[in-house]
């Protein structure tokens, strides 16, 4: 079945060993497939305990020479003749070879690409959201405690997301958690507004100038993304699109101390 041949494949996706083609169907069926979702869940939520809560032990001063010295030493690999030889021009048009790269060439622009990556992002974001909904995982570190949530994400995390406590304005504080979205390291802040979750992702882009508000709707799911100071947010909710340009200004004013 088509499913048992994507349940093989979960934990490769779990841990970042698929290639763009792979990790995009396989990460589109767990979203339509109520089981390889929650396997997905279970097999995300396992790497995020080991990577928070194992101790983790200084290897000793000199143990990497120590090994290094007792491997044996391998023989510098012969010299190969590099073969010389030519195809002519005619065989590759004919055969229609040179299509069928350049519509490979155009699969992996798409699928894998920088011109796709902020699609990548946005669609990452969204399947974030929906399987910590699905698996009822919203947050690693469950506190409405703002001095908790972000001492917590930036020990773990190369950027310090703000984590203002919003309350006052309709949007409590429910924690945070970490995730990858597009291999990247991703701080996840979680607020409620009403009956709705609201996740505040973030994550490092020193080299990206900053951005002002952008909104988009998708799946669902409104979206408002913008770049600020060196991070990337997006502010990810199911709320109404006012409710959430007035969140992501609240974050944006917690920023820049405004």
């Amino acid at each position: 079945m088509a499913c048992d041949r994507y349940r093989r494949l979960l934990p490769a996706l779990s841990d970042r060993e698929l290639g763009p083609l792979r990790r995009f169907l396989v990460a589109r069926h767990a979203i339509r497939c109520a089981a390889c979702s929650t396997e997905l869940e279970e097999l995300e939520a396992m790497r995020t305990a080991l990577r928070t809560r194992l101790t983790y032990h200084r290897a000793p001063p000199g143990l990497a020479a120590r090994i290094g010295s007792a491997l044996p030493r391998e023989a510098p690999p012969a010299e190969v003749e590099p073969r010389r030889w030519a195809r002519p021009a005619w065989t590759l048009a004919g055969s229609g070879l040179v299509g069928a790269l350049a519509g490979i060439a155009l699969t992996v622009v798409v699928l894998g690409g920088h011109s796709a990556g902020g699609d990548r992002e946005l669609q990452g974001v969204i399947d974030s959201q929906i399987r910590a909904r699905m698996a009822d995982h919203l947050t690693d570190m469950p506190t409405s405690d703002q001095h908790t949530v972000k001492p917590w994400l930036s020990a773990r995390l190369p950027i310090s997301p703000p984590v203002p406590e919003l309350k006052d304005v309709g949007f409590p504080l429910v924690g945070g958690r970490m995730d990858f979205i597009d291999g990247r390291p991703t701080a996840v802040v979680v607020y409620r507004h009403g009956k709705h979750v609201v996740n505040l992702y973030a994550w490092a882009a020193t080299a990206a100038a900053d951005t002002a508000f952008r909104t988009t709707r998708r799946q669902g799911f409104n979206i408002v993304s913008w770049r600020q100071s060196g991070i990337a947010y997006h502010a990810v909710s199911d709320c109404e699109a006012d409710a959430l340009m007035r969140f992501a200004q609240e974050i944006e004013r917690a920023a820049t101390g405004s």
